[in-house]
């Protein structure tokens, strides 16, 4: 069981990250909330990250098992697969959280490849880690949490990059398992037995339809202006390279564009959000919510608002190439989103594993 008893926590640049949360996890939980509500925070207070490595001001306990909490017994995955990358061989990946409990590596492997099978990952086990997609990668650090033999893991947006296949299968597996889910992707909610709701309403949008001009780009596709197209496919089936093939067909003859990849920091280069900004609609800024995060380095952002604040930011360009938009955003921003490039009249491609989004789109290609 991790017990929370928190008045507030603030982080050491003195933004608040959590008051008023009390709550105890015993397993199977599923934690939904607006981005940046404090769903991340949580979690990383379940394994002591918060505050013996990000520091801050804490008001309030935590208890894990009874003690405080530590990454032994808790299990974190991080919203980045790329973040918590250690070796370079897949099956070495998968077994080392296991090693590090004092396994033997003969052993930890056989392990690692059991598991890997289990999770659809086996063709991928003599696979370089850098060498596979962001949501094989995420099926990776999944199965390396499952070999560590912690007593609890803890998830955030693990189906971010996930097809709804091999969601559910993570689901399947880590069912006998104590967890908690932090996700946007509600539609997953009735696979857990309890759900923790950090405030998260359902907002009523309306999109605009809006009429198709001329073909805008021909080539690996045939885009129309004004138009929202999905690509959609199970994980390593090549989204993310056919969207930068686009791209680079489009800045070779010369077509106005932007492109958001999945990493959002790589597209941040100023030192705040208003900068990041400026020339982007204001109707974009105000809908998103960085109107009060004006003033903040877009560094030091939670890994959702860094993605609004880049998806702004790619609205400066009449065409939007987006790789995994809503991964990190809750619900309200899937439809708020396609409202926005439908008013401001937007070209986009899309590359999405979210199923609710696509809904929204004009038309998908099925890789």
């Amino acid at each position: 069981m991790i017990e929370f008893s928190v008045n507030s926590y603030f982080y050491p640049n003195g933004r608040l990250g959590l008051e008023c949360f009390s709550e105890k996890f015993e397993g199977c939980e599923f934690l939904k909330g607006r981005t940046g509500s404090g769903k991340t925070t949580i979690l990383r207070m379940m394994n002591g990250l918060i505050p013996e490595f990000y520091g801050g001001k804490l008001d309030g306990f935590i208890r894990a098992f009874g003690n405080k909490p530590n990454p032994r017994d808790i299990y974190y995955i991080k919203q980045n697969p790329e973040e918590m990358v250690t070796c370079l061989d897949v099956i070495d990946e998968v077994a080392y959280p296991s090693i590090q409990q004092g396994k033997k590596a003969s052993e930890a492997k056989r392990e690692a490849e059991e598991v890997c099978e289990e999770i659809g990952i086996g063709h991928l086990a003599n696979r370089k880690t850098y060498e596979i997609s962001t949501g094989e990668l995420q099926l990776v650090e999944i199965a390396a949490a499952i070999t560590s033999g912690s007593k609890f893991i803890v998830l955030d947006e693990p189906f971010a990059h996930l097809s709804r296949r091999n969601a559910l299968r993570v689901i399947k597996i880590i069912k006998n398992l104590k967890h908690v889910v932090s996700e946007h992707r509600i539609e997953f909610e009735k696979y857990f037995d309890r759900t923790v709701n950090l405030g998260l309403e359902i907002e009523n949008i309306d999109i605009p339809e809006t009429e198709k001009g001329d073909v805008v780009y021909n080539g690996i596709l045939e885009l129309r202006e004004r138009e929202i197209v999905a690509i959609t496919g199970d994980n390593g089936a090549g989204k993310t390279m056919m969207l930068k093939g686009i791209a680079k067909d489009m800045r070779r003859k010369g077509i106005n564009f932007s492109i958001l990849l999945q990493h959002p920091p790589y597209h941040l280069t100023e030192n705040t959000v208003e900068k990041e900004v400026e020339g982007v609609n204001r109707e974009v800024v105000t809908a998103f919510g960085l109107e009060g995060i004006k003033n903040r380095h877009p560094q030091s952002l939670s890994s959702g608002q860094m993605r609004r604040v880049a998806i702004a930011k790619a609205f400066k360009a009449k065409i939007l190439l987006l790789d995994e938009p809503s991964a990190a955003q809750d619900i309200n921003f899937r439809k708020k989103l396609v409202c926005l490039l439908r008013k401001c009249g937007k070209t986009a491609v899309i590359a999405t594993h979210d199923e609710e989004l696509v809904k929204y789109c004009d038309w998908r290609i099925e890789l």
